[in-house]
């Protein structure tokens, strides 16, 4: 019986778009992992780099947006699913035979195109298909625990480990295999979320949300504004971290590419970690006490990784603690704004927040981060990762709460206060 229980289709369904999205970070991530083995074979500067990662995100923004939108539209979503997850791994396998630095943009370019629409698109049916005591944990496992795990975790140790042995190329070839099987699964097991009453929106403000919404509309909710804005800052403080300290630990530390390796795995267990657990809390605290103080500990990570000295076992608590950003990242990018709209909505306003913090930060900070680099040192992109957490924490003072347990509280309180000042 507690078999049945566990294997609600709810339970499935987040299991099943968790691998997705951990595999999709899995390959995503690779790059960034490997660039010390890369440049060998394709020499890059730290602009170059950066634009490869830049250009990922100017493409993975257009995807995510238009994919969560037309998934939205035509009620495709499993369909959208199903080809991402394909059409990503083929692009990550064709990683291993690029020949020089704009080949390789243009692979990593059709493989943000592709990726894109596998977010918005996922959470839109999850947050439909999620009970509301569990709404904030199901999307803050689904954004940041297994990609996290997959491929913040096991991901630079294995695919370090792997290409020391066979070589990178050989590495990103067998990338294509767990895309395959995860696309199986999608097509098999997932199932087109209910239509009706998509007009009304999930959040728990009491009302319900019959009005018609369009696109430009969204930018009328202060919340949807605030994430966006929010999503400038916080998108290249995970980006800077994942692209820079890598190379950062290699070339101006001097470890060798297995502990870096190991270092960046403590980013991965970080990140998988708060990526759950802040969510989880912020359905008790609130989405917004939860913003504020996770994005300060963010700061600690990228500092520790620049000025601490110490043994690296110490190293790896620090970074363990400091960097909790994808906590925030799934409040900000899919759970405040899925409670902010209407239901139908969901999957374009997810799209335009990750979109319009992929296109501005993703792509013009790093681009910009990279050229600092190359002028000031390797150490720039990490002091700009961490200001980023800093400012994202200050814009976070000024979101609307939206937890249901919160806005309840807050209506029971004012209903208490009327009738009180009636009698």
């Amino acid at each position: 019986m507690a078999n049945r229980k566990f294997w609600v289709y709810e339970n499935k369904l987040l299991l099943i778009l968790s691998l997705g999205w951990g595999f999709l970070f899995f390959d995503r991530l690779a790059v960034n992992f490997l660039m010390p083995f890369i440049i060998k074979d394709v020499p890059m500067t730290n602009t170059q780099i950066s634009l490869i990662v830049a250009g990922f995100s100017l493409t993975w923004a257009l995807g995510g947006y238009f994919g969560g939108y037309f998934a939205d539209r035509l009620g495709k979503r499993k369909v959208f699913l199903a080809i991402s997850v394909l059409f990503f791994s083929l692009c990550s396998f064709m990683t291993g035979v690029v020949t020089g630095f704009l080949f390789l943009l243009f692979i990593r370019m059709l493989m943000g195109l592709v990726e894109g629409p596998f977010f918005p698109t996922g959470a839109s049916i999850l947050a439909v298909e999620s009970s509301e005591s569990r709404r904030g944990f199901n999307l803050g496992f689904l954004q940041n625990f297994s990609s996290n795990f997959l491929g913040g975790v096991l991901g630079p140790i294995v695919l370090v480990a792997v290409a020391i042995a066979i070589g990178w190329r050989n590495t990103f070839l067998l990338t294509l295999i767990p895309g395959l099987i995860v696309a199986f699964l999608i097509w098999r097991y997932v199932r087109e979320p209910k239509t009706s009453n998509e007009s009304e929106s999930i959040s728990a403000d009491g009302n319900k949300k019959d009005e018609n919404v369009r696109v430009r509309d969204l930018f009328k909710y202060r919340n949807i504004v605030l994430c966006i804005i929010i999503g400038i800052f916080f998108i290249p403080w995970y980006t800077l971290v994942f692209t820079f300290a890598p190379l950062y630990l290699v070339q101006a530390k001097g470890v060798s590419p297995d502990i870096m390796s190991y270092v960046m795995s403590a980013v991965g267990i970080s990140a998988a970690v708060w990526g759950f657990v802040v969510p989880a809390l912020s359905d008790r605290w609130g989405r917004k006490p939860a913003m504020i103080t996770f994005s300060f500990i963010s700061m600690l990570g990228p500092l520790s990784i620049l000025f601490f000295n110490g043994p690296f076992w110490m190293l790896m608590i620090l970074v363990i603690i400091g960097c909790a950003g994808p906590g925030p990242m799934a409040l900000f990018m899919s759970i405040i704004p899925a409670e902010t709209i209407p239901r139908k909505y969901i999957g374009a306003a997810v799209g335009l927040t990750m979109g319009v913090g992929e296109l501005i930060g993703g792509v013009g900070i790093v681009t910009l981060s990279g050229v600092a680099a190359d002028h000031y040192g390797i150490m720039v992109p990490l002091l700009m990762s961490a200001a980023f957490a800093l400012i994202s924490a200050l814009v976070s003072l000024f979101l609307i709460e939206t937890s249901p347990i919160k806005v309840k509280a807050k209506r029971e309180a004012e209903l208490r206060s009327s009738t009180v000042s009636n009698i």
